[in-house]
Protein backbone atom coordinates (compact mmCIF):
# COMPACT_ATOMS: atom_id res chain seq x y z
CA UNK A 1 0.00 0.00 0.00
CA UNK A 2 0.93 3.39 -0.72
CA UNK A 3 1.89 4.58 3.17
CA UNK A 4 4.03 1.48 3.82
CA UNK A 5 5.87 2.36 0.63
CA UNK A 6 6.12 6.02 1.44
CA UNK A 7 7.07 5.13 5.08
CA UNK A 8 9.88 2.82 3.88
CA UNK A 9 10.93 5.18 0.98
CA UNK A 10 11.62 8.05 3.69
CA UNK A 11 13.03 5.83 6.08
CA UNK A 12 15.92 5.30 2.80
CA UNK A 13 16.11 8.72 2.75
CA UNK A 14 16.75 9.38 6.07
CA UNK A 15 20.81 9.63 6.43
CA UNK A 16 22.57 7.64 9.32
CA UNK A 17 23.56 10.75 11.72
CA UNK A 18 23.81 10.60 15.37
CA UNK A 19 20.52 13.36 15.65
CA UNK A 20 18.35 13.57 12.12
CA UNK A 21 18.32 10.72 11.23
CA UNK A 22 15.22 8.12 11.28
CA UNK A 23 14.50 7.38 14.77
CA UNK A 24 14.32 11.31 15.26
CA UNK A 25 11.62 11.24 13.09
CA UNK A 26 9.95 8.25 14.34
CA UNK A 27 10.28 9.79 17.95
CA UNK A 28 8.94 13.45 16.41
CA UNK A 29 5.99 11.36 14.31
CA UNK A 30 5.24 9.16 18.47
CA UNK A 31 5.48 12.52 20.04
CA UNK A 32 2.42 14.33 17.68
CA UNK A 33 0.44 10.86 17.19
CA UNK A 34 0.27 11.24 21.60
CA UNK A 35 -0.03 15.08 21.39
CA UNK A 36 -3.07 14.20 19.06
CA UNK A 37 -4.95 12.29 21.29
CA UNK A 38 -3.81 13.40 24.52
CA UNK A 39 -5.02 16.97 23.69
CA UNK A 40 -7.83 15.64 21.55
CA UNK A 41 -6.98 17.62 18.50
CA UNK A 42 -8.68 14.99 16.08
CA UNK A 43 -11.63 17.23 17.36
CA UNK A 44 -10.35 20.10 16.42
CA UNK A 45 -8.99 19.18 12.84
CA UNK A 46 -10.51 17.40 9.95
CA UNK A 47 -9.13 13.70 9.57
CA UNK A 48 -7.37 14.71 6.24
CA UNK A 49 -5.91 17.83 8.27
CA UNK A 50 -4.08 15.38 11.19
CA UNK A 51 -2.80 13.19 8.14
CA UNK A 52 -1.25 16.22 6.91
CA UNK A 53 0.53 16.97 10.11
CA UNK A 54 1.74 13.52 11.10
CA UNK A 55 2.88 12.87 7.09
CA UNK A 56 5.01 16.73 8.19
CA UNK A 57 6.37 14.69 11.07
CA UNK A 58 7.46 11.82 9.23
CA UNK A 59 9.17 14.02 6.05
CA UNK A 60 10.48 17.10 8.36
CA UNK A 61 14.31 16.07 8.37
CA UNK A 62 14.21 13.50 5.50
CA UNK A 63 17.70 13.63 4.06
CA UNK A 64 19.00 15.57 6.64
CA UNK A 65 23.29 16.15 5.69
CA UNK A 66 24.07 16.00 9.73
CA UNK A 67 24.54 20.33 9.65
CA UNK A 68 22.04 23.35 10.44
CA UNK A 69 21.04 26.13 8.23
CA UNK A 70 24.39 28.18 9.32
CA UNK A 71 26.71 26.06 8.68
CA UNK A 72 25.18 25.27 4.99
CA UNK A 73 25.31 29.32 4.31
CA UNK A 74 29.03 29.58 5.81
CA UNK A 75 30.38 26.95 4.06
CA UNK A 76 28.30 27.55 0.39
CA UNK A 77 27.28 24.22 0.34
CA UNK A 78 25.25 22.99 -2.76
CA UNK A 79 22.15 23.16 -0.74
CA UNK A 80 23.13 26.59 0.72
CA UNK A 81 23.64 27.68 -2.93
CA UNK A 82 20.58 25.69 -4.72
CA UNK A 83 18.13 27.44 -2.36
CA UNK A 84 20.16 31.00 -1.94
CA UNK A 85 20.83 30.70 1.49
CA UNK A 86 17.02 31.20 2.31
CA UNK A 87 16.51 28.05 5.19
CA UNK A 88 18.48 25.55 2.61
CA UNK A 89 18.02 22.39 4.89
CA UNK A 90 14.10 23.17 5.14
CA UNK A 91 13.45 23.76 1.75
CA UNK A 92 15.30 20.29 0.32
CA UNK A 93 13.46 18.52 3.56
CA UNK A 94 10.11 19.71 1.52
CA UNK A 95 11.53 19.31 -2.04
CA UNK A 96 13.07 15.55 -1.28
CA UNK A 97 9.69 14.71 -0.09
CA UNK A 98 7.33 15.75 -2.62
CA UNK A 99 9.83 14.28 -4.97
CA UNK A 100 9.23 10.87 -2.97
CA UNK A 101 5.21 11.62 -3.22
CA UNK A 102 5.67 12.41 -6.88
CA UNK A 103 6.33 8.07 -7.16
CA UNK A 104 2.95 6.77 -7.38
CA UNK A 105 3.59 3.90 -5.45
CA UNK A 106 4.27 6.43 -2.67
CA UNK A 107 1.89 8.98 -3.41
CA UNK A 108 -0.44 9.04 -0.24
CA UNK A 109 -2.32 12.21 -1.63
CA UNK A 110 -2.74 10.60 -5.42
CA UNK A 111 -6.54 10.84 -4.74
CA UNK A 112 -6.56 14.30 -3.42
CA UNK A 113 -7.95 17.36 -5.09
CA UNK A 114 -5.69 20.37 -6.52
CA UNK A 115 -7.52 22.56 -3.34
CA UNK A 116 -5.99 20.05 -1.07
CA UNK A 117 -2.81 19.23 -2.55
CA UNK A 118 -2.15 23.04 -2.83
CA UNK A 119 -2.82 23.05 1.25
CA UNK A 120 -0.52 20.03 1.86
CA UNK A 121 2.09 21.84 0.13
CA UNK A 122 1.50 25.21 2.34
CA UNK A 123 1.85 22.98 5.54
CA UNK A 124 5.14 22.11 4.52
CA UNK A 125 5.75 26.02 3.74
CA UNK A 126 4.38 27.19 7.33
CA UNK A 127 6.95 24.31 9.23
CA UNK A 128 9.59 26.01 7.03
CA UNK A 129 8.42 29.90 8.04
CA UNK A 130 8.97 28.20 11.63
CA UNK A 131 12.17 26.93 11.40
CA UNK A 132 13.48 29.95 9.65
CA UNK A 133 12.03 32.28 12.20
CA UNK A 134 13.27 30.29 15.42
CA UNK A 135 16.30 30.43 13.57
CA UNK A 136 16.73 34.24 13.56
CA UNK A 137 16.06 34.39 17.77
CA UNK A 138 12.20 34.46 17.28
Amino acid sequence: NRSSDLGHREGENYQNNPFHNFRHCFCVTQMMYGMIHLCNLQSFMSRADVGILLTACVCHDVDHPGYNNTYQVNARTELAIRYNDISPLENHHCAVTFQILSNPECNIFANVDKATFKKIRLVEKIYTGMRLFGEMGG
